[in-house]
């Protein structure tokens, strides 16, 4: 029971396969890590890549619309401005329309004495308050 124990493989052997297996180890660490890291560059790239064409899209559809609505500014600002000059023209029929209608009055206010007078004039003949010529 007591025998002694003996070891087949020097302290030195020991060293260096335990030394090439971190070897190993590291060797396979950085590949698998440099290939992480170009994955992960690559989908970067990738959705750079993706947001720009989006951000692009949207700049466009943006200035689109802008466009749009500057298109149905000007149509409304003409529609306005085309408003104007339809009252103003309005304004001047109602204006020749007003000082027609009093020249109207006028005639009519006229027109009404005559017939008064004429009626009266009639009423006083036939009641012998004017005599017959």
């Amino acid at each position: 029971m007591n025998e002694p124990v003996t070891v087949k493989y020097s302290l030195e052997e020991v060293l260096q396969r335990i030394e090439n297996k971190l070897d190993n180890n590291q060797k396979n660490f950085d590949q698998k890590l440099n290939t992480f890291q170009r994955d992960v560059n690559q989908k970067l790239d990738t959705l750079q890549k993706d947001f720009d064409h989006k951000l692009d899209t949207f700049q466009k559809e943006v200035k689109q619309e802008i466009k749009d609505v500057n298109t149905k500014l000007d149509t409304i600002q003409k529609d306005v401005t085309d408003l104007k000059v339809g009252q103003t023209k309005l304004e001047e029929k109602v204006d020749g329309l007003g000082k027609r209608l009093d020249y109207q009055e006028f005639i009519n206010g006229g027109v009404i004495i005559g017939l008064l007078a004429a009626v009266l004039g009639s009423l006083a003949k036939m009641l012998g308050w004017i005599g017959n010529p």
